[in-house]
């Protein structure tokens, strides 16, 4: 692995959108969730946040106005804080002192850091899943979903790409069945990270590069190989986490 220079410098972020107008899409988006309780009001505007962030609609580096969110969702300023401060919990946005809620942006260091604890979790979720793979029906399921994400070799379209690039990490915590395993993961499953990841390398070279190293990963479950599995999903981790460093590299050098 690349060792990330010492700089500050963040992935470049995409020209952020108009506030008020991503604010009012992801408005109606939520409205189909019923506002009640104020845990559920807190509940429905973390989540609509979240899918905006998620879904490329705020740029990595953008304030999120409190000023204009309280309007379109038409929610009190204290369950508006108590939202950001789940977006915090969850890596999507940093709360700045003075300036509030910006969506989160990663330095080099936050890059290695973050895929040393992915490589210690989801490893050891692809060896527990080697371990517990004979178990009834679970091979028949594994491989079913390996098999879905075969589709894209021919035919790569992002979106698709993703969730079933989801479904098959997920089977691996599944499999290993361990539920506090999969909570952490989750919590560290970076998909802002991921977002940011679309837009520095080619989608194309990714998905050919992911599907191989899904194989590599998969060869060692089914084959009941711990070890294996661990160092193909190892490979798996820091061969993202490599080129993001090396564009980061580069960006720094530039600027």
């Amino acid at each position: 692995m690349k060792k990330p220079g010492s700089g500050q410098a963040t992935l470049r972020p995409v020209r952020a959108r108009n506030l008020f107008q991503e604010l009012s899409m992801c408005a109606q988006a939520a409205s189909a969730t019923p506002s009640g309780r104020s845990g559920e009001t807190v509940e429905r505007v973390a989540a609509a946040l979240k899918a905006g962030i998620l879904e490329g609609r705020f740029a990595p580096g953008q304030r999120l106005i409190s000023r204009d969110i309280v309007e379109r969702f038409d929610v009190g300023r204290s369950s508006l804080r108590e939202a950001f401060r789940r977006l915090e919990a969850d890596g999507l946005v940093d709360i700045i002192p003075n300036r509030g809620a910006v969506v989160r942006s990663l330095t080099p260091e936050h890059v290695r850091q973050l895929f040393e604890i992915r490589e210690a979790l989801e490893g050891y979720a692809a060896r527990q899943a080697a371990k517990n793979i004979g178990r009834s029906g679970k091979r028949a399921e594994f491989e079913a979903i390996l098999a879905r994400g075969r589709r894209h070799v021919s035919q790569a379209a992002f979106a698709e790409f993703m969730e079933d690039n989801r479904a098959f990490h997920q089977a691996i915590v599944d499999l290993a069945d361990n539920p506090m395993l999969g909570q952490l993961i989750e919590k560290h499953h970076l998909p802002v990270f991921m977002l940011q990841l679309r837009q520095v390398i080619s989608v194309e070279q990714m998905i050919r590069n992911s599907l191989e190293e899904h194989e590599a990963i998969a060869a060692g479950i089914l084959a009941g190989d711990g070890d294996a599995a661990y160092a193909a999903m190892k490979r798996h981790l820091w061969h993202s986490a490599d080129q993001i460093l090396s564009r980061l590299e580069a960006s720094s050098m530039a600027d």
